[in-house]
């Protein structure tokens, strides 16, 4: 390999490794500014997210970007992998989680157009409009796709880690954990267990990281046993 193709590998690798590090913080700024709202049901939904426009927006991008940066990221952690162990589960993985990162993306867009609704006609108006587009089949077969991939294939992809000895298997069902138990204790309380559960993340964003620094670029030089160790 040419000394250019090792530098822009270890560039890739480094910012893959931030990207990993951005998309937690970025999905717990969304989360700590998404507007509060008085029930789950969608007047009060939309009512909250019209209230504050400049606020709506932001926690939209927060979130919207959190998902871009992962879906971008997420393939390189292939290239933590050695050997055939655990290779399949990994990758399966991957798609999965880039699928779903980029179907829930693609969903936060109606936060647009769902905070400029109630400015723009009746709120009762609004909740007819936003309650058809949610009946739409193929908009229920979406929404569910993009929760259970992005929920259920971090930890497809953490289980192949484990089990080519990249990471430890407590990052598997760790990784199910920061969509699910951070909103139920809800508040700045919440954002805070989220930011610690998506430690499987920051680990492969250190060990992405790790990769490029010069020590293990020569423990890889020197054979894939000492490239493991390092």
């Amino acid at each position: 390999m040419t000394n250019t193709a090792v530098t822009s590998n270890n560039t890739l690798r480094k910012l893959a490794g931030a990207a990993f590090f951005a998309a937690p913080v970025l999905m717990v700024g969304g989360m700590l500014t998404s507007p509060p709202q008085n029930s789950n049901s969608a007047r009060d939904y939309l009512a909250s997210l019209a209230r504050d426009w400049d606020l709506s927006i932001l926690s939209a991008n927060l979130f919207h970007y959190a998902w871009v940066l992962l879906a971008v990221a997420v393939p390189a952690a292939l290239a933590l992998l050695r050997g055939a162990r655990g290779r399949t589960l990994a990758s399966v993985g991957v798609v999965g989680t880039a699928v779903g990162a980029v179907q829930m993306s693609g969903l936060l867009f109606s936060d647009w157009t769902s905070a400029a609704m109630p400015t723009i006609v009746s709120l009762d108006e609004a909740v007819l409009v936003f309650d058809k587009v949610n009946a739409d089949p193929s908009m229920a077969a979406w929404l569910l796709s993009a929760k259970v991939l992005a929920i259920l294939m971090p930890v497809v992809l953490m289980a192949g880690l484990a089990r080519n000895g990249t990471v430890g298997w407590w990052t598997a069902p760790m990784a199910l954990t920061p969509m699910i138990v951070g909103p139920m204790v809800g508040g700045l309380a919440g954002c805070v267990v989220s930011l610690a559960l998506y430690a499987p993340l920051f680990l492969v964003g250190y060990r992405l990281v790790r990769r490029a620094s010069a020590d293990v670029i020569a423990a890889e030089a020197a054979g894939p046993l000492a490239a493991r160790s390092a």
